[in-house]
This record gives structure tokens, sequence and C-alpha cells, in this order.
């Protein structure tokens, strides 16, 4: 969650950042900076539904558990599937780093926070 904290706090500095508009965009020159908007949102409601989960302690139930389980896979996902949408993938290698370590953190902790069969 850190990991993706960091990528959150990130992406949301482009959005009053005037170097991410994009005048030729068919929806306006701010729409980059919309879904930069809305990109960090979501990612922190998917977080608080993490966290969620994480608390709920003993009370976490296998619902509760696939909750956490999509939100995190959606993250992920969204995450890598810039390049496959759009033809670029993250800009640098720190920016890989944080996806690889906010990645593996993710699937890691829904792994070990899975309700245990009874």
């Amino acid at each position: 969650m850190a990991a993706a904290g960091e990528s959150v706090r990130h992406t949301a500095g482009h959005v009053r950042d005037d170097t991410y508009r994009a005048p030729q965009a068919r929806l306006g020159a701010g729409h980059v900076q919309y879904h930069m908007a809305r990109e960090a949102l979501i990612t922190t409601a998917a977080i608080g539904v993490l966290v969620t989960g994480a608390l709920a302690g003993p009370h976490r139930d296998p619902l509760l558990w696939r909750a956490m389980a999509m939100v995190s896979a959606g993250h992920s996902l969204a995450m890598w599937s810039a390049g496959a949408v759009t033809g670029r993938q993250v800009p640098n290698r720190r920016a890989v780093r944080t996806h690889m370590v906010s990645t593996a953190g993710l699937i890691i902790g829904v792994a070990l926070l899975r309700p245990s069969k009874r």
C-alpha cells in the first residue's frame, strides 16, 4: 500500500500540472488531467477497501476477502495496462520499481489475508 500511495501521490501531482495538458485531445486539453484525477481517486478508494479488509481481522469473511482480491487485481491490471492500450509503458525505472513493488505487495498481502477455511 505504501508503494501504491507513492504512485497516487505522484499521479495526483500531475492533475494541476499544465505540462500534462494535451491541446490536441478531442475531449479537451484537460482530458489527460481528468484521467489522472480519476485514477488517483479510484486508487485511494481501492486502498480504503484493502485497509478495511486488513483491519477486519478475524471478522474478515470470504466476501470481503474477494472484494479485496478484486480491487487488488483491478488496481494492478490498471497499472500495467497502459502499454497495451497506449503503446507507452511507465516513464522511468523508478516508476517500474514502484509498480512492481505495489503489485507484488498487493498479491502477497491479499494472499496472506485470505480467511482460513473452517
